[in-house]
């Protein structure tokens, strides 16, 4: 299985789940369901999306999947 691309910047930056919550404003929950393949991210509003790239200082296509 591969890692999730959000997972990998999120440990790039050495942040945990609930950090990254924090800092983005998005809830634990969705990070965790995101990171795991329950919710596809690239279905997730835009607003959730630019909050975790802003949150992980990288590009939005950074953390969207590739199809």
């Amino acid at each position: 299985m591969r890692i999730s691309r959000l997972k990998f910047y999120r440990e790039e930056k050495g942040l945990t789940q609930a950090e990254l919550s924090e800092k983005s404003g998005v809830p634990l929950r969705n990070i965790q369901a995101y990171e795991q393949g329950y919710k596809d991210i690239n279905k997730a509003n835009v607003i959730t999306v630019l909050n975790l790239a802003e949150a992980l200082d990288c590009d939005v296509y950074n953390i969207i999947n590739d199809r």
